[in-house]
């Protein structure tokens, strides 16, 4: 029995990926999303940020190992980076190549992509506009992605232009009718709401699940989907404003979310490298979906 459920879910995901991309990119319908015909879509996310990277360096197979576990755990999104510096090097032209063949591994798991553009553009020189607009393109041809234009925009990792809301609201023009598309996390200014999704990293407070439900103020404001990508992360010891290891406060976190009317990403220190999650980290986690649902 156990090995004709699996064979059930993967057949269950295949026919989902073939509807995907028959129907086109999710949608925005007030403050949610909805499948293309209409059903809605509770993001349910996971930070793993060098997935892309890891199919630009050959170890596609990680890659698909990794979305495999995602898609039994029932999560529906993963968010990735297409360059980094800091936590791995991923150069954008090797992150813009190895974007297609990612996006088709995740399509083939049943799971949507939101695809952060710029990160760590402090160091890394490029054409903004130029790189935006291929990343842009890619996503266009995948029902399954979503874009992220700028990871924390005014994070001193990015270079000064992006720390301009109008000017990131601009690189917008160059995104194809259809993708969904966020400028970037909205702790820096209500103006960075001007996609048709916004993201937002929740307070890293001592009570994170509470700021959790400010949320629902946001999402009210801003009249259109609000995914919480970035609250405290899950690790195996907790760090103050930055880490927790309690399950309590994450199934806390993920009832905080539900009810706020959010979308929401479970992050956590293993996400940064795209490493599955420790025992602790997995525990975090199932509390959090068990919250959510």
């Amino acid at each position: 029995m156990p090995a004709r459920r699996a064979f059930l879910f993967t057949i269950a995901l295949v026919v989902w990926a073939a509807c995907a991309a028959a129907q086109g990119h999710l949608r925005v319908s007030g403050t949610r999303f909805t499948t293309p015909d209409g059903k809605p879509f509770e993001w349910r996310g996971i930070t793993a940020f060098r997935l892309v990277e890891f199919v630009a360096r050959g170890r596609q197979a990680e890659a698909d190992a990794y979305l495999k576990w995602a898609a039994s755990k029932r999560l529906n999104v993963v968010r990735v980076l297409v360059m980094a510096d800091g936590l791995f090097k991923l150069s954008p032209a090797d992150g813009v190549r190895a974007l297609p063949a990612f996006l088709d591994l995740a399509r083939k798991r049943g799971l949507h992509v939101e695809v952060v553009a710029l990160a760590d553009t402090g160091t890394i020189p490029l054409d903004i506009p130029a790189h935006v607009k291929a990343v842009a393109a890619i996503c266009a041809r995948y029902p399954n992605a979503l874009l992220e234009i700028a990871n924390e925009p005014i994070h001193p990792t990015q270079a000064k232009p992006l720390h301009d809301a109008p000017y990131v609201a601009s690189l917008a023009k160059l995104v194809p009718p259809g993708v969904p598309y966020a400028l970037g996390s909205v702790e820096y200014g209500d103006d960075f709401a001007a996609g048709t999704y916004a993201t937002w990293h929740a307070p890293r407070t001592t009570d994170w699940p509470a700021e959790i439900a400010k949320g629902a103020t946001l999402a009210k404001k801003f009249g259109k989907p609000l995914i919480n990508d970035e609250p405290i992360g899950a690790a195996d010891q907790s760090i103050p404003g930055r880490r927790d290891n309690d399950p309590k406060r994450f199934k806390a976190a993920g009832e905080a979310t539900r009810r706020a009317g959010l979308g929401g990403t479970f992050h956590y220190e293993g996400g940064l490298q795209a490493k599955m999650p420790t025992k602790i980290e997995t525990a975090c986690l199932d509390a959090w979906l068990s919250g959510l649902r």
